[in-house]
Formats: C-alpha cells, sequence, structure tokens
C-alpha cells in the first residue's frame, strides 16, 4: 500500500491493495510495489499464450443457499464454475522483476463494462490486453455478488499485472473523491476463491470509506492524531468518519486501548514504509483481536478483513475481540442482506 502522507501506512487515497496468496487466516506479507524502467533496447519476445479460457467440466447446478449450513458447498460450487487454467509465465525478464504494468481501463456503466483504453505495455504483455474474455470475467462475476448500488462508487476498472503471487487487486480513490477505481492482476485472478475474498476485502474499503461514510474537505488536517476537537470521531486520512459510519463504530469499539501502541510502534515507526515486521510483532501481541495478521496492519484493514470474513464464513461462536470484530457486522441488517446476496450470488453463479 503507498502513502502520500509520511505518518501513516493507513492512507488510503492512493490504493488498497492485497496480495494475490492471501487467505482471511493467514495473508502473505505485503511487499513494496516494485518499480521497473524500460530498456532502450527491442523488448524480449513473448511466448506466452492466453490459457485462461474455463475448464472442460460441466457447470454444477446452482444451490439455493439461505443459511450457513450450505455455504461451504457454495464456495466449492464456485471453485468450480469460476475455475480457469493459470496463464503461461512471462518471459523471464519480465517474471524476474515483478515489474508492473496497468493493461487495461473500462469506464463502469452500471453493470456493464463501457468505454476501453489499451494502455501502453511491452509486447510481451500484449496477450493479457486482448483476452477480453478473462478481463469481463472478473467484473461480471463481481456483478454477481454484489448489488448495482453498492457498486455505485466505482467508476473505473483497471486490469494491470505485477507478475504472479503478489497484488491481486486493489482500490483507489479517483479524482472524484466520490468515485473508486477497481484494480485487479489478469494473472492472479484465475484462483476463484483467492479472487473471491479479495474482491470482498476490497469492498470492505469502499463499504467503510465512501463519501456516505466520510466527510471530505479541502481544509482538513490529518496528523494521526485521535479525538481532536476538529474530528471528535474517528480521524482517517481521507476525512472525518461520520458518527454513524460502520468504520467510526468498529473503531470507537475496538480500537480505542491500542490505538496509541499501533500508531507509535507501527505508523510511525515504519517511517512511511509498510513494515511487516512491526505489523507481526504488533499482531503477536494482540493476536486474539484480529482475524488474520494484516488485520493489525491498521484499523482500515481491520475492518476490511472483519468483513470478508464476515461475508464468507460461518458466524462465529467465540467471545474472542476477534469473533467479536465479525459480529458486529451481524448488527447490521442490510449488511445482514447483503451477506446473503453475496452469497446467493456464489451459489447460483453461472458464465
Amino acid at each position: 500500500m503507498k502513502r502520500a502522507i509520511i505518518l501513516s501506512v493507513f492512507l488510503l487515497t492512493v490504493s488498497l491493495a492485497c496480495r494475490a496468496a492471501q487467505r482471511i487466516v493467514a495473508p502473505a506479507t505485503p511487499t513494496a510495489e516494485p518499480t521497473f524502467t524500460a530498456s532502450p533496447s527491442p523488448a524480449p519476445t513473448s511466448t506466452a499464450t492466453a490459457t485462461s479460457m474455463p475448464l472442460p467440466p460441466p457447470t454444477p447446478e446452482p444451490i439455493s443457499c439461505n443459511n450457513d449450513g450450505c455455504l461451504q458447498a457454495c464456495l466449492d460450487r464456485i471453485e468450480q464454475v469460476l475455475s480457469t487454467q493459470e496463464f503461461s509465465p512471462l518471459s523471464e525478464v519480465y517474471a524476474e522483476s515483478k515489474a508492473r504494468f496497468n493493461l487495461v481501463s473500462y469506464q463502469v456503466d452500471g453493470d456493464k463494462l463501457g468505454a476501453m483504453d489499451v494502455l501502453w505495455a511491452p509486447e510481451a504483455y500484449k496477450v493479457y490486453q486482448e483476452d477480453s474474455a478473462a478481463q469481463a470475467r472478473i467484473w461480471d462475476y463481481l456483478v454477481a455478488i454484489l448489488p448495482t448500488d453498492q457498486r455505485k462508487w466505482i467508476s473505473d476498472f483497471l486490469i494491470f499485472t505485477d507478475g504472479p503471487k503478489n497484488i491481486l487487486a486493489y482500490v483507489r480513490r479517483s479524482n472524484d473523491p466520490r468515485k473508486w477505481t477497481l484494480g485487479a492482476d489478469i494473472l492472479d485472478s484465475s484462483k476463484p476463491i483467492y479472487l473471491t475474498e479479495t474482491l470482498m476485502h476490497e469492498f470492505g474499503h469502499l463499504l467503510t470509506l465512501n463519501t456516505d461514510q466520510l466527510v471530505i474537505s479541502d481544509t482538513y488536517i490529518y496528523n494521526g492524531q485521535q479525538g481532536l476537537k476538529s474530528c471528535p470521531t474517528f480521524a482517517l486520512p481521507d476525512g472525518c468518519a461520520t458518527p454513524d459510519s460502520y468504520i467510526n463504530l468498529f473503531y470507537q469499539r475496538f480500537w480505542p486501548k491500542i490505538y496509541k501502541e499501533w500508531f507509535t510502534n507501527v505508523d510511525q515507526a515504519s517511517y512511511g514504509e509498510f513494515n511487516w515486521d512491526l505489523v507481526t510483532a504488533f499482531y503477536r501481541r494482540y493476536s486474539d483481536q484480529f482475524i488474520s495478521e494484516y488485520a493489525a496492519s491498521q484499523p482500515g484493514e481491520d475492518i476490511a478483513e472483519s468483513f470478508a470474513y464476515f461475508i464468507l464464513n460461518p458466524k462465529p461462536s467465540g467471545k474472542s475481540i476477534a469473533d467479536q470484530k465479525v459480529k458486529f457486522f451481524y448488527d447490521f441488517p442490510e449488511l445482514v442482506a447483503l451477506r446473503q446476496y453475496a452469497i446467493q450470488g456464489m451459489c447460483s453463479y453461472s458464465k
């Protein structure tokens, strides 16, 4: 995750990225986004071929799911329905550098993808730029599991890749603070469960950071401190949370006792760079409070991780703070209804 304010790894205006190997229980270790400088010499010839077409087995029948007893069956089903063969690897020079290139950008028009802009990338990436079926597959699946009114903040859909097993998806605020760009890595999106978990995590950011939840002002100044007169609710880099916002209620319930320690030992101590060692140390001190290690990286990631777990797992029966964070979402009937919509979308999705 990048940031523009030196005080906080919690800057969400640039991007909120999830790694491809992340699972809700054991996320992969984040790393800084790699940079790549194109060589003036001719680009190497790629032997990559698109092999992302669906596998032969017939599509499983839709499942009508009204309770958590069929949740696992729906996840097993989407593993079959959405599964694709992996792409052939990138040529060695690009694979080893983990170069990141934006490939194709779409304007979002309701449920459909609108105008397409093919972006510059080396010849080796052309095969991924031309695979419109693989690109549409990601968007169509998102449409199936989230209702239109919950996607109203997404104005652009960006296909990129930074090589396999790195960042799978991210969201970032557009120039218009009311709108967001959703980015997805075409190489890493071939794993249905990873894709599902990551899309839900990224949607958790949209749900909790949109302009219905935050007051965004040009005069707002963020310095990482909480409890200020200028923002008596939860202060974020993007803006001041409204009193009844999900993220303010989540913060006020679960973070006041540990925020100062996190701010000092993780945020400030990282000097503007994501430091996994600091996050790990903080997580180990409070492991019963977080659904995953990545959730301990900042409050915004905590609520997004907990939300994704809420959607994709049965309601926890334990009493740990991590369990309470998941149960938090059950206090909102609209989110319970959204959960049922997403689950049924997985249960009945077909290409």
